[in-house]
């Protein structure tokens, strides 16, 4: 027995196993693996670029900036697909071909084979995704590194925290809208993984997309997209994969929920990095006035991933 719930239900309304809460050790162990979460992220940026754009522009004059792009990049990533090729189409095909396969034929096996295979261990491991997949976890972490970039003058890091924060927002605006238009219903109401309330309030029925899962993929994406590192990559795209097993884990998602937000925050932060990417570049080419003049092609893009 362990802390990490205290009612877990194996499959149908009448079986569940009573576990103890014993809330200090779960204090403790929370903490424990909220500074895991944050240790990791952080050990990443061990291979971040050495050049970090210069300084020279006041903080104000960088905030204002930031805001500017910041609403210029929510503009690119939500009039996207109009710019949407046959390329783009086949992918957004492709996912929802999965997502649908998903729901048919693994969604059910998934999750009773999840719930029969719990342990004190599992649950600490999968405890990890679901602090990473949190709401707060990518602000807290993109305001950090925002933060230290302005502080520090480390153009890297400020457009860092920037992607993380623009990639975060965006790709849970595109999954809190989903998820309220479907009304998906979570395992845990036992009224199966077909049932559609339709423009729904209520969280229980705010299954499909998995909030997490989006989170996850899209704070790794925008970082693996910044620090451009196999290694790095590897380690945080592996974060998002406990993510994923987290949610299936605790019975709040069924599989193709995960895979459906896994698809809308790895494209939209992949998207969002690269428009970062290339505004650094035009700001080591020109300063803050070239990038003030930019013409709008130079930022468009495609959501590929």
């Amino acid at each position: 027995m362990n802390g990490r719930t205290s009612l877990y239900n194996l499959g149908t309304p009448d079986v569940y196993i009573q576990r103890d809460f014993f809330s200090d050790a779960m204090k403790t162990m929370s903490c424990m693996r909220l500074r895991a979460v944050v240790v990791f992220v952080m050990s990443s940026f061990l291979f971040l670029p050495c050049s970090a754009v210069a300084g020279g522009s006041s903080t104000g004059e960088l905030l204002t900036h930031d805001a500017s792009g910041f609403v210029h990049d929510f503009g690119e990533v939500f009039s996207s697909p109009a710019r949407f090729d046959g390329g783009d189409w086949l992918v957004v095909g492709a996912v929802a071909g999965t997502v649908a396969a998903t729901a048919l034929w693994a969604d059910a096996p998934m999750r009773e084979y999840a719930l029969n295979h719990r342990s004190g261990f599992s649950d600490g491991i999968v405890s990890v995704g679901d602090y990473y997949g949190k709401l707060s976890t990518g602000y807290y972490l993109g305001t950090a590194l925002y933060l230290a970039g302005i502080v520090s003058e480390d153009g890297w890091v400020r457009y860092t925290g920037r992607a993380v924060l623009e990639a975060h927002t965006f790709s849970l605006l595109i999954t809190g809208l989903l998820k309220a238009v479907a009304g998906r219903s979570r395992p845990y109401l036992f009224e199966g993984n077909s049932r559609f309330n339709w423009f729904e309030t209520q969280n229980q029925k705010w299954s499909l997309p998995s909030g997490h899962a989006t989170a996850a993929f899209a704070i790794s994406s925008a970082l693996s997209k910044r620090i451009d590192s196999p290694w790095a990559s590897v380690g945080l795209y592996a974060l998002s994969g406990i993510t994923v097993l987290d949610r299936i884990y605790d019975d709040k998602h069924w599989l193709s929920d995960t895979i459906l937000g896994a698809a809308i925050g790895t494209a939209v932060g992949l998207a969002v990095g690269e428009m970062i990417n290339e505004e650094e570049q035009e700001e080591k080419k020109g300063g803050l006035e070239c990038l003030n003049e930019r013409p709008v092609e130079l930022m468009r893009f495609s959501l590929r991933f």
